[in-house]
């Protein structure tokens, strides 16, 4: 019996590596006894209505899901081309996203964890009617979809920084398409300029630069307050964790997709019975 095209969605998006054709074809053809005349239509039919693209990495192609149709990137939380009109189901929020030159259109897992992590915290019932009085920093926010994803489920002021020219255009063009201009502020600034203390801080960075603002972070930081880091290959996941530990912040929540990784630390207010101790949370 061959594959129909939700199981091939399905199988890509739910795959921890990159798919290329010839994994379709192994799992569909050699072990599912599909033709493979039959699995090259419906992955092409696919292509065509845009719910697949190729992608290239290191001379490599692989098949992914598309982002340049609505895409539901979290429980609540749907990315969409701005031409693109959708009616949202209730309780959905959607994001109008250009597709510019900057990091952080969903294609990438960091910036799909990043923003289930921050649907999973802000719908937390005891925290739902606080959202108004926090405020937010995204740092290196270049597309600003994680200040907006933030904004958009109700986080009263959000900062964007950056210092990279192109992603605070795109991001301000961003915050703009979704009419946040009012609570979603950019600036071509660094963490160590920015002024007052904040709730919740994101940043889908590489590990190195989030080591080295640490003491930089803490100074900025309330004393009940979230830090949401994505950008780390799974196996760094943990090593930061101990290392945020040293200043009061303990894991709530991780989640990991094609090897990659993303953690939601909290201390003071935000903590609650449903922390793990960081060993048992890594089962090391």
């Amino acid at each position: 019996m061959c594959a129909s095209q939700s199981q091939i969605l399905r199988f890509i998006a739910e795959s921890p590596f990159k798919v290329s054709f010839c994994c379709l074809k192994r799992h569909f053809c050699d072990i599912h006894q599909c033709h493979p005349k039959k699995l090259k239509l419906l992955i092409a039919s696919l292509m065509q209505t845009g719910q697949l693209c190729y992608t290239s990495h290191y001379g490599n192609s692989f098949i992914e899901i598309s982002y340049d149709q609505p895409t539901a990137v979290s429980e609540n939380v749907v990315i969409k081309p701005p031409l693109s009109s959708l009616k949202p189901l209730p309780g959905q929020e959607v994001v109008s996203l250009g597709r510019g030159a900057s990091f952080g259109g969903g294609e990438h897992p960091t910036t799909r964890l990043a923003i289930q992590l921050i649907d999973e915290l802000l719908h937390q019932p005891r925290l739902r009617d606080k959202c108004q009085k926090y405020r937010a920093v995204d740092i290196g926010t270049g597309s600003g979809i994680l200040a907006i994803v933030a904004a958009k489920m109700g986080v009263g002021l959000v900062w964007g920084i950056d210092s990279d020219p192109c992603a605070i255009f795109e991001a301000r063009e961003n915050v703009r398409l979704n009419q946040l201009e009012e609570r979603v502020k950019i600036l071509d600034d660094d963490l160590s300029a920015i002024t007052g203390s904040y709730d919740l801080v994101f940043a889908n960075l590489r590990m190195p630069t989030l080591y080295g603002f640490r003491s930089t972070l803490e100074t900025k930081t309330a004393a009940d307050s979230v830090l949401i880091f994505s950008g780390l290959k799974t196996d760094e996941a943990h090593p930061l964790c101990e290392f945020y530990k040293e200043v009061g912040y303990f894991v709530h929540q991780k989640c990991s997709e094609k090897g990659w990784s993303a953690i939601c630390l909290a201390r003071g207010f935000f903590l609650n019975e449903n922390v793990v101790p960081i060993d048992n949370h890594w089962g090391g």
